[in-house]
C-alpha cells in the first residue's frame, strides 16, 4: 500500500512538473529571434532537403556538429512545409536572405517554421526532463528530485536559452539524463536499460555539441570510484567488469551517433575530421581549421590564468536566482551530514558528481582558446540548479522529521510551493528574454544583445504606411528583424564598418527607407564608433528600450542630411 502511494505521488509530481514547465517554455515561444538562429533555421532546412534527396554527405553544416538541432528543424519543416523538398531549389547560403524570399514566394513564413521547430524541441526537452526526474527519484527522495528538476527547468538562464534553437538547451538535458542513467546503474540497479539509456543520451549529446566529451571523463571517474564500492568480487573481476561497462557505454553511444547522422553512413572520415578537427583547432589554436588550415600540436596551448574561468563564475553568480544560491549552500550542509538515513551515499555522490560536471564545463571553456560565450556553460547552470533543488528538498525532509508539527500544519507543503512560485516569479518580469535575468542582489541590469528588441523594431515599422513596399537597412537584421517584417531587409554587416570610406554603408542607407542600428551591441563595438559618432546629431525616428536599456535606434533615411554622408565618406 505504501509503495502504491509513493508511485501515485510520483505521478502527481510529474503532472505538477508538466504544469510548471510547459507554460513557461511555450508561451510566447515565437516572440523574437536571436542572431544565431537564422543560421540553424536555414541549415535545418538544408538538412531536410539533403535527407529527402538522399544527399547524406551534405548533412554537415558546422563543427558542433548540431545534428540534433538540424533534425529538430527538419522535423519542423516536415510538419509545416513538407513540400519544401520538391521545388528543386537546392541549398541556401546561411548568410544570405534568399531562403526567406523563397519561403514567401510559396506563401510561407520563416517565423512559422521557427515556431514549429521550437515547439518540437520543447517537447523533446520536456520528455527528457521527466525522464531525469524518474532517474533522480531512484537516487534521492521524490521531493528533492522534484525540486531539482523544477528549479533547473525554470531557472532563468536555462529557460531563456532552452526556448531558442541554439544547441545548449538540448545539450544540457542530454548530459543530465546520461549522467543520471549511469549513476543509477552504478549505485542502485544494474539493469541494462539504465546503462543503454545513459549511452544513448551521450550519443545525442555528442551529436549536439562535441564539448559533451567531458562527460566521458566524469563517467570514467565514476566507474573507477565504483571499483572501491564492490567488495564481493576480486580485483581482477572488478576491473574486468568496469572495462565491460565503459566499453559497452561507449560502443552504444557510438552506434547512436552513427545511426542518427546520415553523413556518417557515407563519409565518416570527413564528418569526424570536420567536427573534432575543428573542435581541437578552436580549443588549442583559437580558430577553425579554415583559418589555421591544419592541426599543429606543437603550437597547442591553453589560456593562461583563470580570468575567463572567473568570468564564467561571475556569469553564474549574476544569472542565478537567490533560490539557487541558498539551495547550493544547503546542499553543502547536507554533504556534511552524518545521517545516512536522510542522506545515503548515492545522494552525496550525486551532489558531488554534478558539482564536478559543472566545474568541468567551466574549465574546458575557461581554459580553451577561441570564443568564450557565456551560454557555453549552460550545462553547468543545470547541474548546479539540480544540486540546489536537492539541497532544498533534503533540508525540508530533515526539518519535517525534526519538527513533526511541520507535517501537521502543512507548512512543509506550503514551503514546497513557495519555492517553485518564487523561482517562476523571479523570471516572469523578463519575458520573453528570460536569459537577461540578473540576480536582484547584484546591482545593475543585464543585457546580452543577441537580437532581442529587433522584433520590436519590425513591429514599429510594420505600422508605417505601405510597410510591405519599404526597405530597411538593419544591423543584425537577417532573421531577428526580417522574419517579422513584411518589407525588404538589407543587412548592415560588421565588415562594412571596417572600410575607411563606408562605401557599402552609404549605398545601403541611400537605397533604404529606414536605417536600424542595434545599440545594445554596437555601443560596445569598436567598428561602430565612427558611425554612432556621426549619427549622434540626427534625431532617430524611434528608440526602443527594454527595462531601461537602449536596444535599437530607427532612423528615417529621408531625414538624414547630405552632410552626414559626406562626413561618413571621409
Amino acid at each position: 500500500m505504501k509503495q502504491e502511494t509513493m508511485q501515485k505521488n510520483k505521478w502527481l509530481m510529474v503532472l505538477f512538473l508538466l504544469v510548471i514547465i510547459i507554460p513557461t517554455h511555450v508561451i510566447g515561444i515565437d516572440k523574437f529571434i536571436t542572431f544565431d538562429e537564422p543560421w540553424w533555421v536555414i541549415s535545418g532546412s538544408n538538412y531536410y532537403y539533403a535527407l529527402t534527396h538522399g544527399d547524406f554527405e551534405n548533412t554537415l553544416y558546422d563543427y558542433h556538429p548540431a545534428v540534433t538541432t538540424t533534425w529538430v528543424v527538419a522535423a519542423g519543416m516536415l510538419s509545416y512545409f513538407p513540400e519544401y523538398r520538391g521545388f528543386g531549389q537546392g541549398y541556401f547560403d546561411v548568410r544570405k536572405p534568399k531562403f526567406e524570399d523563397f519561403m514567401r514566394a510559396h506563401d510561407k513564413e520563416a517565423i512559422d517554421l521557427v515556431r514549429y521547430s521550437r515547439l518540437i524541441q520543447t517537447a523533446l526537452i520536456t520528455v527528457l526532463a521527466i525522464s531525469a526526474f524518474f532517474l533522480l527519484c531512484l537516487l534521492v527522495d521524490p521531493v528533492p528530485a522534484f525540486l531539482g528538476i523544477a528549479l533547473a527547468m525554470n531557472a532563468p538562464y536555462y529557460l531563456g536559452h532552452s526556448r531558442l534553437l541554439n544547441h545548449e538547451g538540448m545539450l544540457a538535458i542530454f548530459i543530465l539524463v546520461s549522467f543520471l542513467g549511469m549513476q543509477v546503474y552504478l549505485n542502485k540497479e544494474r539493469k541494462p536499460i539504465y546503462l543503454l539509456g545513459s549511452a544513448a543520451a551521450l550519443g545525442l549529446a555528442q551529436l549536439t555539441k562535441s564539448s559533451s566529451i567531458v562527460l566521458i571523463a566524469l563517467v570514467g571517474l565514476m566507474i573507477f570510484v565504483d571499483l572501491f564500492n564492490r567488495d564481493e568480487q576480486s580485483w581482477g573481476l572488478k576491473i574486468w567488469s568496469a572495462i565491460k561497462i565503459f566499453a559497452t557505454w561507449l560502443a552504444v553511444s557510438i552506434i547512436v551517433y552513427v545511426a542518427l547522422w546520415p553523413g556518417m553512413w557515407v563519409a565518416p572520415g570527413k564528418m569526424l575530421y570536420e567536427v573534432y578537427g575543428n573542435a581541437f583547432s578552436y580549443a588549442f589554436q583559437g580558430a577553425r581549421l579554415d583559418v589555421t588550415y591544419e592541426l599543429q600540436p606543437s603550437t597547442f596551448k591553453l589560456e593562461t590564468g583563470f580570468s575567463t574561468v572567473i568570468n564564467y563564475l561571475n556569469v553564474w553568480r549574476n544569472s542565478s536566482t537567490p533560490i539557487s544560491w541558498i539551495g547550493l549552500i544547503l546542499a553543502l550542509f547536507c554533504l556534511g551530514s552524518k545521517d545516512k538515513r536522510l542522506l545515503p551515499t548515492p545522494i552525496k555522490s550525486t551532489i558531488v558528481y554534478l558539482g564536478i560536471l559543472a566545474a568541468l564545463f567551466i574549465l574546458i571553456f575557461g581554459l580553451a582558446q577561441g570564443r568564450n560565450a557565456s551560454h557555453y556553460i549552460l550545462s553547468s547552470f543545470v547541474c548546479l540548479d539540480v544540486v540546489a533543488g536537492i539541497g532544498w528538498g533534503c533540508t525540508l525532509i530533515w526539518a519535517q522529521k525534526r519538527w513533526i508539527i511541520l507535517d501537521r500544519v502543512y507548512i512543509y507543503q506550503i514551503v514546497f510551493l513557495l519555492l517553485i512560485a518564487f523561482q517562476i516569479k523571479s523570471v516572469l518580469p523578463y519575458y520573453p528574454y528570460y536569459y537577461n535575468y540578473k540576480n536582484p542582489i547584484i546591482s545593475g541590469s543585464a543585457s546580452y544583445g543577441i537580437g532581442e528588441g529587433l522584433e520590436l523594431a519590425a513591429e514599429y515599422l510594420e505600422q508605417m504606411p505601405n510597410a510591405g513596399e519599404t526597405k530597411v537597412y538593419a544591423y543584425g537584421g537577417m532573421g531577428s528583424l526580417s522574419f517579422f517584417y513584411s518589407g525588404d531587409t538589407s543587412v548592415l554587416k560588421k565588415v562594412y564598418l571596417r572600410a575607411p570610406e563606408y562605401s557599402d554603408v552609404i549605398s545601403g542607407m541611400r537605397e533604404s527607407n529606414y536605417l536600424v542600428l542595434y545599440s545594445a551591441l554596437q555601443n560596445n563595438q569598436p567598428e561602430s564608433v565612427k558611425l554612432l559618432r556621426i549619427l549622434q546629431v540626427v534625431q532617430p525616428e524611434k528608440i526602443i528600450f527594454i527595462k531601461g536599456i537602449e536596444y535599437v535606434r530607427i532612423y528615417k533615411t529621408a531625414d538624414i542630411p547630405e552632410s552626414i554622408y559626406d562626413e561618413m565618406s571621409r
